[in-house]
């Protein structure tokens, strides 16, 4: 079943995608649902000069100012709101056609950060996540050799009733960053009783021309 679904996947990414497809062009093509309030002109000024560091900044009339954090051939990512960020990605696929990923994260209170990942076509067409990328589980920062019969971590464990995992697309390569924000989530005291059970380093996940891994 699953390759069939990757199959189907790989034949409508490569009946819609170019050659030699750059994240300028799909920026460009991107809808509004994607980035709200963009209007064609801003969206060329967000993608020019690709080497400023510096950044480029946009003014939307409804929707406020933008600004660009980061840029290189496949990925782009963009300051939406104070609390908001658009990643965008470009991901190569096995038969040589490419399908976009697009990750929106929003930071709330004491940095506090949850992302939630799409695909699409590079006709933005939207593609159903299946085994793309995997559901998000609190388990994966859990250790492997936690005792999950023990009572202290039982009572510790009901504490993680959200999962706030920000995703981190990467510029260079087609990894990607998932952090665990349960620290600023959690009170001290629950914290401190989790603690001991908890992988604190980021997971890592690497695109292989079908899905992350």
């Amino acid at each position: 079943m699953k390759k069939a679904i990757l199959a189907m996947i790989f034949t409508v990414a490569s009946i819609v995608s170019l050659s030699a497809q750059e994240i300028g062009s799909i920026f460009l093509t991107a809808p509004e649902n994607i980035i709200f309030g963009l209007e064609a002109a801003q969206k060329d000024l967000l993608i020019s000069n690709p080497d400023d560091t510096t950044g480029v900044t946009v003014d939307r009339e409804t929707y406020g100012r933008i600004k660009r954090l980061a840029m290189s051939s496949d990925f782009i990512s963009i300051q939406t709101s104070k609390a908001g960020t658009t990643q965008i990605k470009l991901l190569p696929l096995i038969n040589d056609s490419k399908i976009v990923c697009v990750v929106k994260t929003v930071c709330g209170r004491d940095s506090i950060c949850d992302s939630r990942i799409r695909f699409y076509t590079t006709k933005w067409l939207p593609i159903d996540q299946g085994d793309l990328f995997p559901e998000k589980n609190k388990d994966w920062f859990i250790k492997d050799d936690a005792d999950r019969e023990n009572q202290d971590f039982r009572n510790a464990y009901t504490a993680l009733d959200m999962d706030p995992m920000k995703m981190i697309l990467s510029p260079s390569d087609n990894s990607l960053t998932l952090v665990y924000n349960i620290k600023n989530y959690l009170s001290e005291d629950d914290y401190k009783k989790i603690q001991p059970y908890l992988i604190e380093k980021p997971k890592i996940f690497n695109w292989d021309k079908s899905s992350y891994k």
